[in-house]
């Protein structure tokens, strides 16, 4: 055995307080009678200058431009954000390592070589980014949310880090993730547990968990999180964000650090995250640049450089399939029925057609995914939690389980020959039913809404009882990209409990038993907006005019 995790956990826990200024700090007397929403806190405790909230709350686009113009320099805003981020871990713990000597730094050399040369260095010049925990950074650790991490500096950096680097970004923070990545709510033993922005009683969401709530908070204007079962966009519904999960191939993947090293059964990707839809095109214009060229640098990244206008005639309409009820085994919660139904008036109301979608195989794809990561990942993730005495959590025992049985270590050629012959026919099947979509005289459906989670956010802890990846996993197996889009927020007036119906299995009516109008009022509302492999352009297009819709019909 190792050193024990509490012990390790003590060391980093010092680490990132003894690396906080003390000026960032809210006061302990504003710790106090906090409002269920905590986003309102940084506008309201008095603690940030009017200088300071222009800044937290401008996106991407316009700190870059006024950085650009000489209107602010990368410093101020670099500072701003070191301080909205501190705010934003005193109230929801989102961060791991705090990285702001190096930040600094990177901004006074930034706002020089500007001054200097009158020349910007990148398309993200001077651009606080904040970075998933498993973006390597070095020296600085990767945890992962495992103690065996935790304390172990790092010397090979990722891939987008360095890419991302060169354009100009700035990095000051990385943010908390569940252990090994693979729980849909952010805790550890290390770090603990992250809580929701727009309801600190909920989930933050995982695995990008930290990210999700930094960006609510405002601690963030563009972050960066990954997805292999709807780790980017589980986080990004429950904090009422945009967020893309591109097609695997499309952004580089190398050198970042996983929860399950060496499986190429479903692709682990990585993408942007924002509460505005004009950043996540920014980035991607930028990272999938001819300038930048990250293919040159990961041998998995496709020499596709990121595409303008590709919906043509520009500004036609669309045809969206929708999944509005449930998926063929869970039903969504009512603020949920209420936001699908909206995006669909909105869309008809200017001039798209949207027809309801059968959600084809989506119970068993999300089956075998998660089998498979338990198949996968039991050995690879048990092997390293145990030697430091790790507890296994609610929603991680059937990783303890398939280890236990011993069935880790004999996975064998015939099962995994077995798993990819069922994973590319499921993805044969959806493209089939796609392409039949083009009928009398109509062209094929271009995208499908559907919700990113049967919950808004739900309970802390909660999904270590009952677990449910359902709307997310489903284009993790076909490997479709997906943006998600906020709609609006729960509200008890409007979303009552579901009345005379039948669950559909066990686990559908714990789901709906959950829902209480009153605990949930407040916690927003996010689709997915889902398009074919490599269409990543067309999905931020699509998501567009959704978000366009949405406000004209508001």
């Amino acid at each position: 055995m190792g050193q024990h995790y509490k012990e390790i956990a003590a060391i980093a826990l010092k680490r990132r307080a003894d690396a906080i200024p003390k000026k960032y700090l809210l006061p302990e007397s504003a710790l106090t009678n906090l409002p269920l929403n905590l986003t309102t806190i940084p506008k309201s405790s008095g603690h940030f200058t009017p200088a300071e909230l222009e800044i937290i709350e401008a996106d991407a686009e316009e700190i870059l431009l006024k950085i650009r113009e000489k209107k602010w320099t990368s410093l101020a805003v670099t500072e701003a954000f070191c301080k909205a981020s501190i705010v934003a871990q005193q109230l929801t713990n989102c961060l791991t390592e705090i990285l702001f000597p190096e930040a600094i730094a990177r901004a006074k050399s930034l706002d020089e070589h500007l001054e200097k040369t009158g020349q910007v260095v990148g398309p993200l010049h001077g651009l606080p980014i904040s970075l998933k925990d498993c973006m390597i950074t070095p020296p600085h650790p990767s945890s992962i949310g495992m103690a065996c991490y935790a304390n172990e500096a790092t010397d090979e950096e990722t891939v987008l880090v360095g890419v991302l680097a060169r354009l100009g970004a700035v990095f000051y923070v990385k943010t908390n993730v569940p252990t090994a990545m693979m729980m849909m709510e952010t805790v550890n033993v290390v770090w603990g547990e992250t809580n929701g922005a727009y309801h600190c009683g909920t989930s933050c969401g995982g695995s990008s968990g930290g990210e999700g709530a930094l960006l609510a908070m405002r601690g963030s204007p563009l972050g960066i999180g990954t997805d292999i079962g709807g780790s980017i966009r589980i986080p990004s519904a429950f904090n009422g964000l945009y967020g893309l999960k591109p097609s695997f191939g499309r952004f580089p993947v190398y050198g970042g650090k996983s929860g399950i090293t060496g499986q190429d059964f479903i692709y682990a990707n990585n993408g942007p995250m924002s509460r505005s839809l004009e950043s996540l095109k920014l980035y991607c214009r930028a990272v999938l640049s001819t300038e930048s060229s990250p293919w040159n640098l990961d041998p998995k990244c496709v020499p596709i450089p990121w595409r303008e206008e590709v919906i043509q005639p520009k500004g036609r309409k669309l045809r969206f399939g929708i999944v509005f009820n449930h998926d063929g085994e869970i039903h969504v919660q009512p603020p949920i029925v209420r936001g699908l139904a909206m995006t669909k008036k909105a869309l008809e109301a200017a001039g798209h057609e949207v027809f309801e979608w059968e959600p084809l195989n989506h119970p068993a794809m999300v089956d075998e995914m998660n089998r498979s990561f338990h198949t996968l990942g039991a050995a690879a993730i048990l092997d390293l939690t145990l030697q430091n005495e790790e507890p296994v959590y609610g929603s991680m025992k059937n990783y303890e389980a398939t280890y236990q049985k011993g069935e880790h270590g004999t996975l064998g050629p015939t099962k995994l020959r077995e798993m990819i012959i069922k994973r590319n026919a499921y993805q044969k099947a959806y493209l089939d039913a796609w392409n039949a979509t083009a009928k009398d005289g109509k062209g094929v459906m271009d995208g499908i809404i559907i919700a990113a989670s049967p919950w808004t956010a739900p309970r802390l802890g909660l999904t270590q009882e009952i677990f449910c990846v359902n709307y997310t996993g489903a284009f993790n197996i076909l490997d479709y990209p997906v943006c998600t889009f906020p709609v609006t927020f729960a509200d008890k007036s409007l979303d009552l409990p579901r009345k005379d119906w039948t669950p559909l299995n066990e686990l559908d009516g714990k789901i709906q038993a959950d829902y209480d109008p009153e605990f949930y009022h407040g916690t927003p509302v996010t689709l997915q907006c889902v398009g074919r492999r490599l269409e990543d352009e067309k999905v931020l297009e699509m998501t567009c005019a959704i978000a366009e819709a949405l406000k004209a019909h508001s």
